[in-house]
């Protein structure tokens, strides 16, 4: 397996030889998806009718599935030993092992949404490409492992845009275009 620092490496050597990359290029790349995952996020709470959101998406409901992709930035993101924000409803209400009988309003999971990204915003424009490699404290202590920006970065991404293909299928099935 090839750590951060070795990933680096090859990506310095391959790419800085003629300038194609340059400092923060990788970042900004990075940024791309993660701006678009995010974008999905937000317009799968405009896309979703009232039956939608007050449904499921398997086995949960459909604005849940939101609601947890936002909690989890704080999980991803800070630094050791400080609580996430977990907004309106427990951690049991995040991780999908309670479900709530009040369904928020749309407003609700909205700025909660705008709020987490905020704070994500504000770690990412923290980064640069040396920072990638860099261990991140907060996930490496909840992991009981070393965990690098860069891998914190690619599962904000990741996890992001499996709960949108999450909630596209439910969109789907109820006659929505989706938004991916």
């Amino acid at each position: 397996m090839i750590c951060a620092r070795e990933f680096f490496d090859i990506l310095t050597t391959y790419f800085n030889f003629e300038g194609v990359i340059s400092v923060n290029d990788i970042v900004k790349d990075f940024r791309a998806n993660y701006e678009r995952g995010f974008d999905f996020l937000f317009k799968q709470i405009e896309e979703a009718s009232p039956e939608v959101w007050n449904g499921s998406a398997g086995r949960f409901h459909y604005w849940q599935h939101l609601y947890h992709a936002f909690a989890c930035i704080d999980f991803f993101i800070l630094p050791p030993g400080q609580d996430m924000d977990l907004g309106p409803y427990s951690l049991e209400v995040v991780m999908f092992r309670e479900i709530p009988k009040e369904v928020p309003s749309k407003d609700v999971i909205r700025e909660y949404g705008k709020k987490k990204k905020a704070n994500a915003d504000a770690w990412l424009d923290s980064l640069s490409d040396e920072d990638l490699v860099k261990r991140h404290e907060g996930m490496s202590s909840r992991s009981d492992e070393t965990i690098s920006n860069a891998s914190v970065l690619s599962s904000i991404n990741v996890h992001n845009f499996y709960h949108v293909g999450c909630n596209d299928t439910t969109l789907r099935e109820n006659g929505h275009e989706g938004v991916y």
